[in-house]
């Protein structure tokens, strides 16, 4: 059984998101904040099928940056809210999904290094970072952060050199082999719409639409939560 769609869990992906990638966050009721240091040195807004207020709130925010930007968790189909140009915004991606996998159904064994590839673990002041290798090479690597009892995924990567061959499937067992150390319920991460069926392949299940916008002038390449981090590879 898994949690339902609520601000609470938004937080908790936000709380563990944000760890991954060094950000600093704040939550000030169901408004919930990133600085993207690793890119726009942006504030970044999430929120879960946001109120008016909230909404106004925040759209004043993102107004304040070119490259500030506003990210609505809704329930699979539903919408964000309607016209978003009423409140300066623009859609930029709703392509993203956020997923849940109940951890006492997933394998609590390390997965067998695939032949040829080399594997490190390094832990962090509060995530992990689970990295393959093929000699010198970077083929695939993840990040895992634990909040509460939720094991939160992010980044997942696999060098395009290398794709095709199982490493994101490995990568993500991997770092849920990682997060049962602990003890965890369930997992959550954020995966593009090619990801998608990777992690239901895995047993991950669709919990909520990942709705993204922006500013008029807002970027379009620092938009996204992908689970595959170019940014990242080497």
């Amino acid at each position: 059984m898994t949690s339902e769609l609520n601000d609470d869990l938004v937080r908790t992906w936000v709380t563990g998101w944000a760890r991954t990638h060094g950000f600093d966050v704040h939550h000030d009721g169901a408004v919930h904040s990133a600085l993207r240091s690793d890119s726009t040195d942006q504030w970044e807004y999430i929120v879960y099928s946001p109120a008016e207020t909230d909404l106004r709130k925040v759209s004043s925010a993102v107004a304040k940056g070119p490259n500030r930007l506003l990210t609505v968790i809704v329930e699979p189909e539903k919408d964000s809210f309607a016209e978003p140009d009423e409140y300066g915004l623009r859609l930029i991606s709703d392509e993203e999904k956020l997923m849940v996998v109940d951890m006492g159904f997933q394998d609590v064994e390390d997965p067998i290094t695939p032949e040829g590839y080399s594997t490190e673990r390094e832990d962090a002041d509060g995530w992990t970072l689970f990295t393959v290798r093929q000699g010198d090479h970077l083929a695939a690597r993840g990040r895992l952060a634990v909040v509460d009892n939720y094991a939160i995924l992010d980044r997942i990567y696999t060098n395009p050199d290398f794709r095709r061959q199982g490493l994101g499937t490995f990568v993500t067992r991997a770092l849920t082999a990682i997060a049962l150390e602990q003890d965890v319920e369930e997992g959550l991460l954020v995966a593009t719409g090619d990801g998608q069926e990777l992690y239901e392949f895995l047993g991950w299940t669709l919990l909520g639409d990942v709705h993204i916008y922006g500013g008029p002038k807002a970027s379009e390449t620092e938009s996204t939560h992908s689970q595959f981090d170019e940014i990242d590879s080497e």
